[in-house]
């Protein structure tokens, strides 16, 4: 389950607090449920939320399941008329209480926050340090506990920070996406490498969708694995290229085609018209310059038969038209 956490403008979000639970110290939370579908089920839409000063608010918000809000039950998310609700979310880090009013799978309150002193104490015994109370409710929220820490240590990651702890949780790193990675051969050392992984999408089917795919004698590093897909180099994509000739192409390449807009249908159209086996640096200077199939047919047409591709990047570039005969 992966919750983000955002910053919104004052004023965007507007609760009415309802409930009698009193704030945590200087972190008075708010929480508002929605249901996830049009159909009731057993997972609900919670979001949480403070202020982090006359500008804005920290807001967690996903799904979670109803049996994780000890307390609230189907029966009182469904009354028509509204009715008093408590619940408790219980974890490692600490233990939120809330309450409020719910009516028809929609609710709104109050919750307090209880950070548990062992949990603290554990990550400072750890040489992590310990986490302030913002940074506390944090890993609570994202439930990062010990499992998550072991495993980093057991595969042997660099000792991580508290910061590096909450953007894990964020950005949904878990045991489950470690051992993955770990798998397809990717022990990345850093938490933050990880975190690079997860928010650009790189998951296990795409580390090994694009091994099948790399260089000969060698595989795509980390950073080109997160290079190209904030790029779109999808494995769909990387897998059309492949069939038109271009497997195991450098990274530079792919990213430059992405970019450039050297897609699987100009390739094949390029190559209707005669242009095949093109290298990727013909491609990607042909689309620069506006080397497109009509202009390419506009010259056949003219009574130019197969000007090389850098002949045809050196007209486009002058300013050459023909004129068809």
């Amino acid at each position: 389950m992966i919750r983000k956490a955002l910053t919104i403008a004052a004023g965007v979000l507007t609760i009415p607090l309802i409930g009698t639970a009193a704030s945590s110290q200087g972190l008075p939370i708010e929480w508002t449920l929605s249901p996830r579908s049009s159909a009731p089920s057993d997972t609900v839409q919670l979001a949480l939320s403070y202020r982090t000063g006359s500008n804005g608010h920290n807001m967690n918000s996903g799904s979670w399941k109803l049996a994780e809000l000890q307390g609230l039950t189907a029966a009182q998310l469904g009354s028509s008329q509204g009715s008093p609700a408590t619940f408790r979310i219980a974890r490692e880090a600490g233990v939120l209480d809330c309450s409020g009013v719910v009516r028809q799978w929609r609710g709104t309150g109050e919750c307090s926050f209880r950070p548990d002193a062992r949990y603290a104490a554990a990550l400072q015994s750890r040489g992590i340090g310990r986490p302030n109370l913002r940074e506390h409710y944090q890993l609570m929220v994202q439930d990062v506990g010990t499992p998550l820490i072991q495993e980093l240590e057991r595969q042997g990651y660099k000792r991580p920070g508290i910061d590096d702890l909450v953007a894990a949780g964020i950005h949904g790193v878990t045991v489950p996406y470690i051992r993955s990675m770990a798998a397809a051969g990717y022990r990345l050392g850093k938490v933050d490498e990880l975190v690079a992984f997860r928010i650009h999408g790189v998951d296990a089917d795409y580390v090994r969708e694009m091994a099948a795919l790399s260089p000969p004698g060698g595989r795509y590093s980390a950073d080109q694995l997160v290079a190209m897909r904030i790029h779109g180099v999808s494995a769909a994509k990387a897998r059309e290229y492949a069939q038109l000739g271009y497997r195991g192409i450098s990274h530079g390449d792919l990213v430059s085609m992405a970019i450039h807009g050297v897609t699987p249908t100009y390739i094949r159209e390029l190559a209707d018209l005669g242009y095949r086996g093109l290298s990727a640096s013909d491609l990607v200077s042909m689309r620069i310059h506006g080397v497109t199939p009509a202009y390419v047919r506009d010259m056949r047409a003219a009574g130019y038969t197969l000007p090389s591709a850098e002949q045809l990047v050196r007209m486009r570039i002058s300013g050459f038209k023909p004129r068809r005969k």
